[in-house]
């Protein structure tokens, strides 16, 4: 018999957030769901931006083709939802405005830019698989 991952509920109070230099794009996140701790094969986490905040570049090639300070991913696919905030989503090129309410969908094969153009917080939901951890 096959062992499936329980059902869970996370809180997001409970989850420890990682400080902006510690995470891989910069800005703080929380990450909610992972392999490691849940068995999932996506990752579910949360972030905040504040005002002028912007992320590094990072990429989702195939191969890292990324500069110091950046981050590879590999080909991830990802989701965000926006609670509040205007954000501006660049990738290699073109861009995007992304505003509370508004769903995007981050390709593989791509690499990405976040900055929030608001003048307020930015807060939105993110998905990744394959899970990062």
């Amino acid at each position: 018999m096959t062992k499936h991952p329980r059902p869970v509920v996370v809180p997001l109070a409970d989850v420890a957030p990682v400080p902006a230099g510690e995470a891989p794009t910069k800005v703080r996140i929380r990450r909610i769901v992972t392999r490691a701790e849940h068995g999932s094969e996506l990752t579910q986490g949360v972030c905040w931006m504040d005002p002028g905040e912007q992320t590094n570049t990072w990429s989702s090639h195939e191969t890292d083709d990324t500069a110091p300070g950046e981050h590879w991913y590999g080909p991830v696919h990802e989701t965000y939802y926006i609670v509040t905030g205007t954000l501006r989503l660049s990738w290699d090129d073109d861009a995007a405005v992304l505003r509370a309410g508004d769903t995007v969908y981050l390709a593989p094969g791509w690499r990405y830019h976040l900055e929030n153009i608001g003048e307020e917080q930015a807060f939105f939901v993110y998905n990744m698989t394959p899970a990062q951890e």
